[in-house]
C-alpha cells in the first residue's frame, strides 16, 4: 500500500492541536503547562492520561499508552494509520492526495473514490430535499404535532418527508447526478422497462449520520396507524440498504448527536427507534443514541466505548427486545464497559413514557437501571416457577452458570449473598455450583507455576538496566547536542539491553550527527507502539528547569559502574572456562584492570 508523503502527515499533524482532538473524547482540565483527564482506552477513577500541547503528545501513566495526534485517533476510532491521516484531514479541511491500495490501479481507485464522494453528496441532497418537502406537507406537519417535535429538534435531525411523486429522482437529475449513483444508494429504484422512482414514498424520513456528521443512509417511517399499515400490509420502517458508505452495524442513530453532550463520558442510553431518540433530545435526554434496528454489535460496542463509560439497553419489553439486551450486555460486557437495563413500567417505550411522565422521571429510570445480572435473574425468574424444587434447581443452576462469568469476586459474592438470602440456599452450596462452571474443564486456571530465584534476581536487574537506559533516552530527547556529547562518549547504541530503547537510540544518535534533532518530532522515529510508549512517557515527564548536566553525570557514572560489573562477571566466566593459558592471562589482565578502575570510583 502507498502511504502519504511525510510532508503531508505533518500537515495534517500542524492542522490538529492535540489537545482540542482529544477535547473531543476526553474532558481535559490544565495542570501547568499539562492537561490531564481519564484514560479513554481503560477505566480508570484518578485522571492519569496526559495531554502536552507544547510536545502534542499524549500519554497514560496508568496503562502506559502515548504517542501523537494521529496514533491518538488510530485508537479513538479504531482505524489504521492511512484511515486515521485522512480522519484528521478532513476535520482540518486538508485536500486529501490520492494513494493506490495493492491490487488497484490509479483508475480503479478513482473510479470508487468518485462513486463514493457521489453517493456521500447524493445523500446530503436527498436529506435537504426531504427536510424542505415537511413544510409543506399538512400530512408531515400533523404527525409532527401529534408526537409533539418542536421545530429545533426537526431542524437539528433533519427530519423530512418523502411524497409521492418521483420528486427526488427528478431533483437529482436535475442536480446532474448518474443514476447509477442514484441506484447505488438505495434512494433510487429501476423498473424492469427501465423507469427511475423514488423507493422512499409517502414517509417521515431519517437521516442517518456518520459520527463524523455525514449522511449514509436514511430510515423511512410509513404515516399511519398500526392497524391502518398492517391492512394494507406496509411496512412500519424502511431503511437505506447496506451499501459502499454505509453498514448498519457499525453505526449508531444520532451517536453524533450524543458524543456530544455534557454526559458524554459519563453513560449513553441505547434506545431500539429513531422516534425514541428524538422525542427523548426534545425533551432534553440528549445522551442517546439507537442501534438501528439491530441487537447490538461488536462494532457498535467498540463505537460506544471510544465515548463512554456505561452503557444503559432500553429496548421493547417483548420476546426480541429481551433477546436484544442480552445480546448487548453480552458485548458491552466483553468490551469491559459497564452496562445496564433501563425498568419502564407504564409506556411502551421511551417516547411514549417521556410524553406521559416527563423527562424527569425518565432520567430517574435511567439512574435506576439494574445490572447485567439483575436483569438476567429477573428475566430467569420469569421463566420458573421458583415454588417447584425441579424449577428452582435449574433456576439456580443457571444463575450459578451466569455468576461464574462475573469477573469481580466481589461483585460476585454480593450476588451469591443475595440468592442465598432470598431463596433459602446455603451459601456455600452456591459457591460449589459456582465454582463447577469456574473451573469445568479448564485446568489452566487453577495450576500455578514457581518461578526459580535466580530468575527473580534476573528481573530485578532487567529493572535496574531498564531505569538506567530510561533515563539516558530522557536525556537524549531534550535535544541539548552537549548532553547528547556527554552520552555518546561513555554509551555505544549496543549497549542498550532494552531492543526498543535500542532503536530509538539509535535514530537519535542519527538525528544529532545529521543535525536533524532540532525541529524533529521524535514520535516520527517510533516503529512500534512499544517504542511510542516509552518515548511519550519519558518526554512528558521532562523538566525545562531540570539540571542536565548533573544529570547527566550521575546516569552516565552508574552506568559505566555497572558496565564494568557485567564485564567483570563475563571475564570470571571466561576464566573458569578457558584452557587456553594466554587467553586466561589476557581476561585476568583485564579483570585486574577493571578492579582497579572500579577502587579509584
Amino acid at each position: 500500500m502507498a502511504f502519504y508523503s511525510e510532508e503531508f502527515i505533518d500537515e495534517v499533524k500542524s492542522a490538529n492541536d492535540i489537545v482540542d482532538v482529544v477535547s473531543n473524547y476526553v474532558n481535559l482540565k490544565r495542570q501547568g503547562t499539562t492537561f490531564f483527564g481519564n484514560c479513554p482506552f481503560h477505566r480508570e477513577k484518578t485522571a492519569s492520561f496526559a495531554v502536552t500541547p507544547d510536545k502534542q503528545i499524549f500519554h497514560c501513566f496508568g496503562c502506559g499508552v502515548g504517542g501523537n495526534v494521529i496514533s491518538f485517533i488510530m485508537k479513538a476510532e479504531n482505524l489504521g494509520f492511512k484511515e486515521s491521516v485522512e480522519f484528521l484531514a478532513d476535520r482540518a479541511k486538508l485536500e486529501i492526495p490520492q494513494t493506490t491500495p495493492d491490487g488497484m490501479t490509479d483508475e480503479e481507485l478513482k473510479v470508487k473514490e468518485y462513486h463514493k464522494a457521489q453517493m456521500f453528496s447524493i445523500n446530503k441532497e436527498a436529506g435537504r430535499f426531504f427536510h424542505e418537502n415537511i413544510y409543506k406537507s399538512k400530512i408531515a406537519q400533523d404527525y409532527i404535532k401529534q408526537r409533539c417535535l418542536d421545530i429545533a429538534t426537526v431542524r437539528k435531525f433533519g427530519i423530512g418527508f418523502a411524497e409521492d411523486n418521483n420528486g427526488l429522482y427528478k431533483r437529482l437529475k436535475e442536480k446532474g447526478f448518474k443514476e447509477q449513483d442514484m441506484l447505488a444508494t438505495g434512494l433510487i429504484g429501476r423498473t424492469n422497462n427501465g423507469m427511475y422512482y423514488d423507493k422512499f414514498k409517502n414517509r417521515l424520513m431519517f437521516p442517518i449520520f456518520d459520527i463524523r456528521g455525514r449522511v449514509i443512509a436514511f430510515g423511512g417511517r410509513a404515516l399511519g396507524s398500526h392497524e391502518e399499515l398492517k391492512e394494507k400490509h406496509i411496512p412500519k420502517y424502511v431503511n437505506s440498504p447496506e451499501n459502499l458508505i454505509y453498514s448498519k452495524g457499525k453505526h449508531l442513530y444520532a451517536l453524533n448527536f450524543a458524543k456530544q453532550s455534557q454526559e458524554k463520558l459519563k453513560k449513553i442510553l441505547v434506545v431500539e427507534g429513531y422516534m425514541d431518540v428524538v422525542s427523548l433530545f426534545s425533551h432534553g435526554v440528549t445522551n442517546v443514541c439507537a442501534s438501528l434496528g439491530t441487537a447490538l454489535t461488536e462494532n457498535q460496542g467498540k463505537l460506544l466505548r471510544q465515548y463512554t463509560e456505561e452503557v444503559v439497553l432500553s429496548y421493547d419489553s417483548d420476546a426480541a427486545g429481551q433477546k436484544a439486551i442480552m445480546r448487548g450486555l453480552d458485548v458491552m460486557q466483553e468490551m469491559g464497559v459497564v452496562c445496564k437495563a433501563l425498568q419502564m413500567e407504564g409506556a411502551k417505550d421511551p417516547d411514549e413514557y417521556v410524553l406521559k411522565y416527563g423527562p424527569d422521571k425518565f432520567n430517574k429510570l435511567i439512574d435506576n437501571s439494574i445490572t447485567a445480572v439483575e436483569y438476567k435473574i429477573k428475566i430467569l425468574k420469569d421463566n420458573y416457577n421458583l415454588n417447584d424444587t425441579t424449577d428452582k434447581i435449574r433456576f439456580l443452576n443457571k444463575m450459578a452458570e451466569i455468576l461464574s462469568k462475573v469477573t469481580n469476586n466481589i461483585e460476585r459474592d454480593i450476588y451469591i449473598e443475595k440468592l442465598s438470602k432470598d431463596l433459602g440456599v446455603g451459601k456455600e452450596a452456591l459457591v460449589a455450583e459456582v465454582e463447577k462452571f469456574l473451573f469445568k474443564g479448564d485446568d489452566k486456571k487453577v495450576k500455578s507455576f514457581s518461578i526459580p530465584k535466580v530468575e527473580e534476581k534476573k528481573v530485578e536487574e532487567n529493572t535496574k538496566n531498564l531505569y538506567e537506559e530510561e533515563t539516558i533516552l530522557y536525556l537524549l530527547t531534550s535535544k541539548k547536542v552537549d548532553v547528547f556529547n556527554k552520552i555518546k562518549s561513555v554509551v555505544d547504541v549496543s549497549d542498550f539491553k532494552s531492543s526498543a530503547i535500542r532503536n530509538l537510540a539509535s535514530s537519535i544518535y542519527e538525528a544529532y550527527e545529521n543535525q536533524t534533532y532540532q525541529n524533529m518530532d521524535f514520535t516520527t522515529l517510533c516503529t512500534n507502539e512499544e517504542e511510542t510508549n516509552i518515548l511519550t512517557k519519558l518526554m512528558l515527564t521532562q523538566n525545562t528547569s531540570a539540571d542536565y548536566d548533573k544529570i547527566t553525570d550521575e546516569v552516565l557514572q552508574t552506568f559505566k559502574l555497572n558496565k564494568m560489573q557485567s564485564r567483570k562477571a563475563e571475564l570470571l566466566d571466561l576464566i573458569k572456562n578457558c584452557n587456553e593459558p594466554a587467553k586466561i592471562t589476557e581476561y585476568q589482565n583485564e579483570l585486574n584492570s577493571i578492579i582497579s578502575n572500579s577502587a579509584r570510583k
